[in-house]
């Protein structure tokens, strides 16, 4: 392991840039206050860039890239690119280190390969040449966005519904979301429930304003059913209008029960997400989740006396789980038979207990044994990869994958990830996007669900005007 501290004398692509350095660990330690350094400046001049990378522990290299004839946005986007590339490379062979997706350091890579596309052919090729990802990689990417292509948002018309229940009945030591015990809270959840339908009433508002069709809904968290099904139902109720793909997060299994199900069921909901993250019961202790395997199976009896379309999480990398631990989580899951399962990578997320206890990367290997284990061993059982994204502070660098049934795609996930439709959000720490003319402008409610309860008048008619515009 080594530590250093970056330097750098220029602040354009500061973010793209230095993630590559922050890609390398556990090998690499950003430390603001070691004395050793990575350094990187860079020049122009005519039609030349040149970039000059030092440290006082490895030689100095300068590469440079010829441009000409070409718009002020292809300039930036080449030469960001490059100064990804030129850097990766240096630290790649002074560490003696690759990484799976080589150079690239953002979240939707299926994105990306949207993008080349429309510039070449072989766009599989470009990313293994030029921006040094591993084939088996380039070859997810790609079908990923095979097995979405028939799904994706073409017309800008079509909106999605993303509502927020941001409570849980316990915290998982691994969540950085903005998600309160509800134990905590249960004096004041008739108060969010409230303020929640009252935002679905502006929602109706918006919708008739700009002639929009509602394409998804996907209710999540947190864990929507830890509320109950008296408030759930409330809340769902307000959404009944709809007939489509109503996704609702259950995912912890002992938030489930007959009136739940009824409940979701009678409300027009057709997919779940059931999602024990393991099977191996030391482990759901010690992540903090106070549920048993065996209600894992009791809900998946339960969920075989309905027709929802169903979609189970695994996580690959939990704490002192092996290698063989994981494949057995995964021989289980597809022994159950939902619709869809979703590999995670274990992402060390700030904000989580993880992150508050220090707790860091290994080095490579187990994750991505389990990682590829899943991977072959759900295409052999019948599941497509059709939609994926990429975490800052993931195991081995990887990546979290949805895998589905053929035709049982997720539309909600493959707009969400694609940004391929805009989207309403409601409840505390929801996000709103509204595409316009290949712009993304976001709207955010506020985090805390004390503050979005206070603000609720203000925040839907700031949502109504944003949405207007």
């Amino acid at each position: 392991m080594i530590r250093l501290r970056l330097d750098y004398q220029h602040i354009d692509f500061l973010n793209d840039v230095q993630d590559i350095p922050r890609a390398f660990s556990p090998y690499l330690i950003i430390d603001e206050n070691s004395e050793n350094y990575l350094s990187w400046i860079y020049s122009f001049f005519e039609d030349k860039f040149t970039i000059t990378i030092s440290s006082n522990l490895w030689q100095k290299e300068e590469k440079t890239l010829l441009i000409k004839n070409i718009d002020l946005l292809e300039y930036k986007r080449k030469i960001k690119r490059f100064m990804k590339i030129v850097l990766y490379d240096y630290l790649s062979e002074v560490l003696q280190i690759k990484l799976p997706y080589g150079s690239l350091t953002g979240v939707r890579p299926t994105k990306l390969y949207y993008e080349l596309s429309k510039k070449m052919e072989d766009v599989s090729t470009y990313l293994i040449e030029n921006l040094r990802v591993f084939p088996e990689k380039a070859q997810l990417i790609k079908n990923c966005v095979n097995n979405q292509k028939n799904y994706i948002n073409t017309n800008k018309k079509n909106v999605s519904i993303f509502l927020n229940i941001p409570f849980c009945p316990t915290r998982c030591t691994y969540c950085s979301f903005i998600s309160t015990e509800i134990f905590r809270i249960k004096n004041e959840l008739p108060f969010y429930v409230d303020c929640v339908k009252k935002e679905i009433e502006y929602v109706y508002k918006i919708l008739q304003k700009n002639s929009y069709n509602v394409r998804t809904i996907y209710v999540g968290g947190g864990t929507p059913t830890s509320i109950g099904s008296d408030f759930l139902n409330q809340i769902l109720t307000e959404l009944k209008f709809f007939n489509g793909e109503f996704t609702v997060e259950a995912g912890r299994p002992d938030t489930i029960n007959f009136s739940i199900l009824d409940t979701l069921k009678n409300n027009n909901v057709t997919r779940i997400s059931v999602n024990p993250q393991t099977f191996k019961q030391s482990t759901l202790d010690l992540i903090g989740r106070k549920h048993t395997v065996e209600q894992i199976y009791d809900t998946f009896k339960l969920l075989n006396t309905y027709d929802f379309k169903v979609n189970t999480d695994l996580i690959a990398g939990l704490p002192q789980e092996s290698v063989d631990d994981f494949i057995d989580s995964v021989n289980k899951s597809i022994e159950l038979a939902p619709q869809n399962i979703t590999i995670h990578t274990l992402s060390l997320k700030r904000g989580s207990i993880f992150s508050e206890i220090g707790k860091e990367k290994e080095e490579y290997g187990n994750v991505s044994k389990m990682i590829g284990y899943g991977h072959e061993t759900l295409t052999k059982a019948g599941y497509l990869p059709y939609y994926m994204y990429r975490q800052k502070n993931m195991y081995d660098n990887l990546e979290n994958t949805g895998y589905c049934r053929d035709g049982e795609q997720c539309v909600y996930n493959i707009d969400m990830m694609e940004e391929a439709s805009s989207i309403i959000g409601i409840g505390a720490g929801a996000m709103s996007k509204k595409l316009s003319n290949s712009r993304i402008e976001r709207f955010s409610n506020p985090k805390g669900f004390r503050e979005y309860c206070e603000r609720i008048s203000d925040i839907v008619e700031k949502k109504f005007d944003f949405f207007a515009l």
